[in-house]
């Protein structure tokens, strides 16, 4: 049985999401507090997210529907543009997908491109991660 590697089974073009993300009071208070974020109550103020909230997201979406075929990858870059700020208490959707795949020194890299967009369709933020493939 000649069964394909998780390297060869990701094609190029292969959605994941789209994911809905609720960017709730509670949520952006307990995310400033984890990366130690000066205050949370200046976030409130402007009423403004922490830039990068959303990222643990694109790892999660990798592992999930078509992408559960990683069983393990390591964040080897990435690349983010943020457009506009993510309000409090709003939600935001996220979709991706695998732009290129390479092997570089005997080693499987993935490439995705994300987009966090709101409520309205207006994007907030763009991504572009590579993983190297853990098989």
């Amino acid at each position: 049985m000649n069964e394909k590697s998780a390297y060869d089974s990701i094609e190029i073009g292969l959605e994941v999401g789209p994911i809905e993300v609720d960017l709730s009071e509670d949520k952006v208070k307990e995310y400033a507090e984890a990366i130690q974020w000066e205050t949370s109550e200046g976030l409130v103020g402007i009423n403004a997210v922490p830039p990068g909230i959303t990222i643990v997201e694109h790892a999660r979406m990798n592992f999930s529907g078509e992408g559960a075929k990683l069983k393990a990858a390591i964040w080897a870059k990435s690349e983010h543009e943020f457009i506009k700020p993510i309000k409090i208490g709003s939600k935001v959707f996220i979709r991706g997908k695998v732009v290129e795949k390479y092997t570089k020194r005997d080693r499987n890299y993935a490439v995705s491109e994300y987009e966090t967009v709101d409520e309205n369709g207006d994007l907030l933020m763009k991504s572009r991660e590579t993983g190297l493939i853990i098989e």
